[in-house]
Parts: structure tokens; C-alpha cells; sequence
């Protein structure tokens, strides 16, 4: 077993190098009690028992790694916890301030962490800060509040970039999240743009460019006709994600009262009401907020209830909603069962556990992970449900895993045969069809973005922090594209202290700068996306096909030369 086999190498690597040792503070939490300590993940309130040991916070270890999203086990012959999430895995020993981390094959890198787990009355304790960071997430510690922080960074794509970048009709929109600027990049030039705050979870349409505002939390948008700028919507006080379907925004987030809710934006008019809002149970409940997809004009809700300290049942709906008409109708419901046994521990089935989902252009596709306990609650073991919900109709049916994989995703950034990803030493692509891995780029702090059929997006960062997602501002930061092969790699743009050397595999070649000739002294020049006619291609936008005006032009023919800035001369 792959688990076993990591125990074995964090042993011996423990016993070569001698990394034995006590645990020390994780943070200098003062409170008397746990009680007085509130742990949120995501912005969602951490629900589990807690414990102060030696001034650190500690929980037992599957609810911790189950509210990080990660499935957990204890080894009881080798007494150690060993908890997985996505393609990362991870051991940790009782004792051993040391835990060991996997990620996607990379055969294992020991890493040390301020604390070590504990065995306290039968129950083994993890330290949280130390759980949390080995997924990657960031931590904050407010040691007046009594508070801790844990968040991971996740945007509109659901991934954990410390950048966003949108490729759209021949252009790359990007922004760093610690700049107040959105930059447009054709292939020749860079044109920026006043964001009125750093930009999050970009989205391009037609000749308009959505985002979050990180500061104000409201959604902006740039014309980049004229590189106007204007608020589209403000209604909420933190906005987790926003989509767009032809003319409908649809926008997730909480209200002042931490309710979360889903509005439906009209784009033509700026009108906007409620499409979805959390439920308000009688009793305390373990989830605490909704997921959502959105293909063509059908919003997806995964929402899942269970009780948090008595006896009950847990629900999994998947709730399917028209955001023309606002009607709701459910098409999937998944019970389970939960026995309290003690404070801390109970026993139960098909408690919700995560979703993955596909569209195609008739169906969505959903995949529900559900968790059940052994009869003490000490251990879980996780199992898939499969549906297909058709769109026409709303109607839901039991698929097999083969159906669920087999079926086609429209929203997936693969080309037909090659997904791209990274870790924390490559940029990698995976052919669909034989699994088989080619590295693209080597090195430390390269970050896969985003990709379509002519660039891969790739960014060079590292915080001041230690992460790129950490709250203190980067030391370097430098975005890069290449083909989808990995080859031509090129920097276009950078700022901060750039690092001493490379480590980049793929053949590199410096931009060249626009020669003035290209506008004979005139200063403007045709577009070369639309070749002077204003007129840009059709697309498919979340599977509708849009007529679109030229990007880059606005649909005007001519843009400034940009080898001259406009001038005429060189």
C-alpha cells in the first residue's frame, strides 16, 4: 500500500538523520480554554473540538483534515495518521515533529513542522496550523482576538493561484493579486489598466473585463474599448466567485449577517435579485454554506446538512436552478445517518464529502463523495454516487464511475488529448487517453495557470511570506507564456527583485521590440486579429454561441502602433 510505504521512508529518513525531537508552541494562543479559541477555513466556522496543549491548537485528526477537504486514516500497527486530498498525501508519526509529503509521485519530501502530534486520553491530536499548512493552505494567528485564519486562496477557477489570468479571443487578461492593475497581453504588447483595487477572478466578455475588487469586495468592470471603469455590483460583503452566462452574471457570496446567498445579475440593465440563499435549520448543523456551478443558463447547488451534536439525518441535495425564470427544482437527494457517540465522535453514513462535476451540451455530470464511519467513529472510508442530471428536462439517473468518466467536459481547459497542472517543482501536461506525464518546465515557485490552444500561462513567484499566497507581497513575481508543446518560453512581465538564475527547461526567447516601419510614420495600424474589419471570431461562451466585435480594437479597424506609442517615429 502506497501509505505504507511513505511510513517506511519517513522512518528511515528519521532514523539516518536523527530528526528526533520535542514539540514547541505552535501559537502563542493564551486562552484558558479551548472554548475561547474560534478556527474559521475558508470563512466557514470550524466546527470540531479543539484542544490547548503546551499553548498550541491542536484537534483530533479527522475532523481537522475533514474540514481541509482531505480524507484521513490511523495506522494502528504503526501508530501513524496519514491523511490524502486531491494528488497529495501526507504521514504524520505521534511524537515526531517531522510529517512526510507527496505529491503526485514526486517519491516523498520530509518537511518539519513546530508541533508534533499527540495520543491524549485515546484520541490522537494533530496540530491544526501544522495540518493546514501541509495542504498548502495560508494561516494567520490574532492573538487578541483568539482567532485563526485559515484560508486557501481559492478563486473562480477553484484552483490555488497566486495569480489569475483569462485567456479570451486571442488575448490574455492577468493580474498579481497585490496590484491594483489589469494587464492585457495580444502576443505583442502589454496594454494595463486601472483596477481601482487588485483584481480577482477575471472574466472576459465580449469587449468587457469582469472582476472582483479584492479591497471593496464589488464587482468591476473595464471597457476596454476606451479602459473605462464602473461598478457592476455591490450588494454583498464578501464575494466568493461570480459567473457569467450570456447576459446573466450569477454572483456567490455572504451578506453583512454571514448568510450566504447567490443574486442573478441582468447585464443589460444592471437589475439584480436573489436566486439562492442558504437554509436556516432549527439545530446546529456541520456545513455551513452551498457549492455552485454554472453551465448555460442552469445554476448547480450542492448543498448538504448534518447534524453537529445529536442524533439525525444527513441530507446531499443537488438543486437545479433556471436563472431565467428563477425556478428551483431537486434533482438529486442523498440521506445518512448520525449517531452522537461522545462529544467529540460519532457514528455515521453517507455524510457529504466533496463533488466533481462535468457539462456537456445536454447533461450535467456529477460525481458526490460521501464518508461513513466505522461502528466507534474512529475511522472513515469514502465511496462515489454518479449522476447524470439532463438539462432539458431536469431529470436526474444513477450513472456508473465508466459513464461519469467517459463523458465529454465542455468547461475543461484540456486540448482534446493534454491537461496542464504543476506542483511544486514542474509544469507538467497529462495525455487524457494514456495517462502518460511530460514535464514542460522545471524549477522551484513555477505555478501553472491557465492554457488554450495557443499559450500555456505559467507564474515565477515568491512572497515575502514563504508562499505565494501569503498576505505580505512578493519578493519577485513574473509571468510567462509558452506554447502548448513547452517550447518558445517568453517573460511578459515581471516586477520585485528578479532571482539570480533560471531553472526553466524550456527553449527561451526574448521579446522583440515592435519597429516603428510596422505604421509608416502614421502612428496607427490595422488590427491583425480582425485584419482591419472590427470584427472579431464567434465563439461558444459557456456553450452559447456569441457574436463578438474585435477584442483588442473594440471593433474599431486600427490600434496605435505600439513600437511608436502613437508618435510615428522610432
Amino acid at each position: 500500500m502506497k501509505i505504507r510505504k511513505y511510513l517506511s521512508v519517513l522512518l528511515a529518513m528519521i532514523l539516518l538523520t536523527g530528526m528526533f525531537g520535542g514539540s514547541s508552541t505552535v501559537v502563542s494562543a493564551s486562552a484558558a480554554s479551548a472554548d475561547e479559541i474560534t478556527v474559521t477555513v475558508d470563512g466557514a466556522a470550524y466546527e470540531g473540538s479543539l484542544a490547548i496543549l503546551d499553548g498550541g491548537v491542536f484537534a483530533p485528526f479527522e475532523e481537522v483534515f475533514e474540514a481541509l477537504g482531505a480524507e484521513s486514516v490511523w495506522f494502528e500497527e504503526e501508530e501513524a495518521v496519514a491523511a490524502q486530498k486531491e494528488d497529495a498525501l501526507i504521514v504524520m508519526l505521534p511524537g515526531l515533529n517531522y510529517f512526510i509529503k507527496e505529491v503526485d509521485g514526486d517519491g516523498g519530501v520530509i518537511y518539519s513542522m513546530n508541533a508534533a502530534p499527540v495520543i491524549e486520553d485515546g484520541e490522537v491530536l494533530v496540530p491544526v496550523k501544522a495540518a493546514a499548512e501541509a495542504f498548502d493552505y495560508q494561516v494567520v494567528w490574532d492573538e487578541d482576538a483568539q482567532t485563526m485564519t485559515i484560508s486557501s486562496g481559492q478563486w473562480l477557477t477553484g484552483s490555488n493561484a497566486p495569480t489569475n489570468a483569462y485567456i479570451y479571443n486571442g488575448v490574455i487578461y492577468y493580474s498579481f493579486i497585490y496590484e491594483p492593475y489589469l494587464y492585457a497581453y495580444d502576443g505583442i504588447s502589454t496594454q494595463t489598466y486601472a483596477a481601482g483595487g487588485a483584481p480577482l477572478g477575471i472574466v472576459a466578455r465580449e469587449n468587457d473585463v469582469y472582476y472582483i475588487n479584492q479591497e471593496n469586495q464589488c464587482i468591476y468592470v473595464i471597457h476596454t474599448a476606451d479602459g473605462s471603469r464602473e461598478i457592476v455590483f455591490s450588494e454583498l460583503s464578501e464575494i466568493s466567485d461570480f459567473s457569467i452566462s450570456g447576459n446573466t452574471m450569477v454572483v456567490i457570496g455572504y451578506d453583512s449577517e454571514e448568510v450566504q446567498l447567490v443574486y442573478r445579475v441582468d447585464l443589460t440593465d444592471g437589475a439584480f435579485d436573489i436566486l439562492y440563499t442558504w437554509p436556516d435549520p432549527d439545530e446546529l448543523i456541520r456545513e455551513s454554506g452551498s457549492q455552485f456551478a454554472l453551465w448555460k443558463e442552469y445554476l448547480f447547488v450542492v448543498e448538504a446538512i448534518s447534524p453537529l451534536i445529536s442524533d439525525g439525518v444527513s441530507t446531499c441535495k443537488v438543486l437545479m436552478i433556471d436563472t431565467n425564470t428563477g425556478e428551483s427544482r431537486e434533482a438529486v437527494h442523498i440521506e445518512g445517518t448520525v449517531a452522537r457517540i461522545s462529544m467529540t465522535r460519532s457514528r455515521y453514513t453517507n455524510r457529504y464529502g466533496g463533488v466533481s462535476v462535468k457539462f456537456d451540451d445536454s447533461s450535467a455530470w456529477f460525481a458526490i463523495r460521501l464518508t461513513s464511519s466505522n461502528s466507534s467513529g474512529t475511522r472513515s472510508e469514502s465511496h462515489y454516487e454518479y449522476y447524470r442530471i439532463e438539462l432539458e428536462s431536469g431529470l436526474a439517473e444513477a450513472v456508473t464511475e465508466d459513464d461519469y468518466n467517459n463523458a465529454s467536459d465542455r468547461t475543461s481547459q484540456s486540448l482534446e488529448e493534454w491537461v496542464y497542472d504543476s506542483n511544486a517543482s514542474e509544469v507538467y501536461r497529462t495525455n487524457t487517453e494514456s495517462d502518460i506525464t511530460e514535464t514542460l518546465l522545471e524549477g522551484s515557485n513555477y505555478y501553472y495557470i491557465a492554457n488554450d490552444d495557443r499559450w500555456v500561462v505559467v507564474l515565477r513567484a515568491e512572497s515575502k511570506g514563504g508562499t505565494p499566497i501569503a498576505a505580505e507581497g512578493y519578493e519577485y513575481a513574473q509571468l510567462y507564456v509558452m506554447d502548448p508543446d513547452g517550447n518558445n518560453l517568453q517573460m511578459i512581465q515581471s516586477y520585485g527583485a528578479s532571482p539570480s538564475s533560471s531553472s526553466g527547461s524550456g527553449s527561451s526567447g526574448a521579446l522583440e521590440a515592435e519597429a516603428c516601419e510596422l505604421c509608416s510614420g502614421q502612428g496607427m495600424v490595422f488590427c491583425q486579429y480582425c485584419g482591419g474589419t472590427g470584427r472579431g471570431q464567434t465563439i461558444t461562451v459557456l456553450g452559447m454561441p456569441t457574436a463578438q466585435s474585435c477584442t483588442y480594437c473594440g471593433g474599431s479597424d486600427q490600434r496605435l502602433c505600439k513600437g511608436c506609442g502613437g508618435s510615428g517615429q522610432k
